[in-house]
């Protein structure tokens, strides 16, 4: 976008925010990153997912409308991606988050046994 100033990194050196302004290399920066990233990681499973079209979705078997539930009730974790001032963006949800509340609800539950005959 045109007349719009945004803060521009340089390619060796990242501020980390700081009050004395120090510095640390692009690279170090990104994989400390990744490394937490990656902590959150269980195995081979995405962190964040997207909301499945017209099935359920593969880890949880949750519907597209039952994952934006639970996040409109701040029951599990999700983010929108989209730019400032744009109506569309992507939604993503945490995978850890919404197993973590099956989790709890099956902690929570009750279950009755059907009597034998």
């Amino acid at each position: 976008m045109q007349g719009v100033d945004r803060p521009r990194m340089t390619s060796d050196s990242c501020n980390t925010g700081s009050a004395a302004g120090s510095t640390v290399s692009r690279s170090a920066f990104h994989n400390a990153q990744i490394n937490n990233l990656l902590a959150d990681r269980d195995g081979n499973i995405p962190i964040w997912i997207r909301s499945p079209k017209g099935r359920l979705e593969h880890y949880t078997g949750l519907s597209r409308a039952k994952l934006y539930e639970l996040a409109g009730e701040g029951l599990i974790r999700s983010v929108s991606l989209r730019k400032p001032g744009e109506v569309k963006g992507t939604r993503l949800f945490n995978l850890q988050s919404i197993l973590r509340f099956i989790e709890e609800q099956e902690g929570g539950s009750v279950s009755k046994e059907v009597p034998h005959a």
